[in-house]
């Protein structure tokens, strides 16, 4: 799979899984994975950025678009963060 460039819409999927928990995703992690052009293992590098942003993960380096994203969006509840997330426009 060639690389991926990352969209805020991507990014706001990996930020509800951070969140909420796949378990509350309409999509599993392959199909985030799938739908975006990327792999799991990039899918879980990527909340590992979340994770880190709310300073409960290892890395040190977080994409400028993550911390963006979790600064504008970390604060909508669970069902508009999923619409945004996860609707089709």
């Amino acid at each position: 799979m060639s690389n991926h460039t990352w969209t805020v819409k991507d990014d706001l999927m990996i930020l509800f899984v951070h969140k909420f928990c796949i378990e509350n995703s309409p999509l599993t992690i392959q199909e985030i994975a799938d739908k975006i052009g990327t792999t799991i293992a990039s899918v879980n590098f990527r909340i590992g950025n979340f994770r880190a942003i709310d300073g409960i993960g290892r890395l040190t380096h977080v994409t400028n678009l993550s911390r963006a994203v979790h600064k504008e969006y970390s604060s909508l509840s669970e069902l508009e963060l999923k619409q945004r997330a996860f609707n089709n426009d």
